[in-house]
């Protein structure tokens, strides 16, 4: 149930000059049908066991813009598995029409039932995920990983005021779009509701499954308890990926905690690395609970660091006119500075 669309960075110029290329790395032929009449299909994107996608043309409207096209796969010989599979392509497709239309998130076109098969129409994002970015480019600095940061809390406060989750934050389903440097979360293949009188109507559709990346999804999420803490972890996992170019696997953990260690010889600031090392905290009580808590606690530290640096600069004097005397220093001081 968890596709990423890895190569939504194609466009149409250049596919018919790649479609040999395409063609002997996926092992694919270009399907070339027409779906629903409208919906040319052009190159096969990503399969898994519950679903292909495809880069198709909506051949219909003017311009014929490209979309990408999600088929959920029932080759199931569970038939409870097979259940469990359309509740959740149905959920997906519910979620993000509920969604709406959000700059970081892939408008839903259509939804389709054609025979027995389904199949979710999405708008398509011209960029590269955030994995070929690395490949390609190198490790992000701090302040594109702050930047990045900021975007995708604002996107998980909309996204979790709707109750929904997203489950499935990395950099394979993150598009840094090409048009205008937005950062846009696609693939709410493993999205979960966690509206209480949406829970109460269908207890039984999708409790039996839990769904996420290994090394992206935290303890509680693997049990199937994803919280909105959940969501922020893989968030900071994307962040220490994004400053290190290195695989999360590649790192040491603390044999007391399991905290990954990740920070030594990074080059951020400390505000950051607290931030973005209470992210990831096991311990989901020890975890920011919500986006908007590490909103403002960003905020906070942007403003105490401004206010560090000028005292630095201005050898900030106390009331009794002598510098460095903590005792005197006003209250806005006290609280720049951390000191108690």
């Amino acid at each position: 149930m968890i596709d990423t669309v890895i190569s939504q960075s194609a466009t149409l110029a250049n596919f018919d000059r790649d479609k040999s290329r395409w063609q002997s790395i996926r092992n694919e032929p270009i399907d070339g049908e027409i779906l629903a009449g409208r919906y040319l299909m052009r190159q096969v994107l990503s399969r898994s066991s519950f679903s292909i996608t495809w880069l198709a043309q909506n051949i219909y409207l003017p311009g014929q813009p490209l979309c990408v096209i999600k088929k959920l796969s029932t080759r199931f010989t569970d038939p409870k598995l097979t259940e469990i599979a359309i509740a959740q392509f149905e959920l997906e497709a519910l979620s993000l029409s509920q969604l709406g239309s959000h700059a970081q998130i892939p408008a839903l076109i259509d939804y389709l039932q054609i025979g027995d098969d389904l199949y979710i129409v999405e708008e398509y994002i011209p960029g590269r995920v955030l994995t070929e970015i690395i490949e390609n480019q190198g490790k992000f600095s701090q302040t594109e990983v702050e930047n990045f940061l900021t975007q995708m809390l604002r996107l998980l406060e909309y996204i979790h005021s709707h109750h929904i989750l997203h489950c499935d934050i990395k950099p394979q389903n993150i598009i840094l779009c090409q048009t205008d440097r937005r950062f846009v979360l696609v693939d709410f293949g493993a999205v979960k509701d966690i509206n209480p009188v949406n829970n109460k109507r269908k207890p039984e559709r999708t409790s039996s499954v839990s769904i996420g990346t290994p090394g992206f999804a935290p303890p509680e999420q693997l049990a199937n308890r994803a919280v909105p803490a959940s969501d922020i972890y893989a968030l900071g996992m994307t962040c220490i990926y994004l400053l290190t170019g290195k695989n999360l696997s590649q790192f040491p953990t603390d044999p007391h905690t399991c905290e990954l260690m990740w920070a030594d010889g990074i080059d951020i600031s400390i505000d950051l690395r607290e931030t973005i090392s209470k992210t990831i905290q096991i311990p989901l009580g020890d975890r920011y609970q919500s986006a908007s808590q590490v909103l403002t606690d960003l905020d906070n530290r942007s403003v105490r660091a401004k206010l560090r640096t000028y005292l630095d600069q201005k050898h900030a004097v106390s009331k009794t006119g002598q510098i460095g005397d903590r005792e005197y220093y006003p209250a806005v001081v006290h609280w720049a500075l951390g000191i108690e």
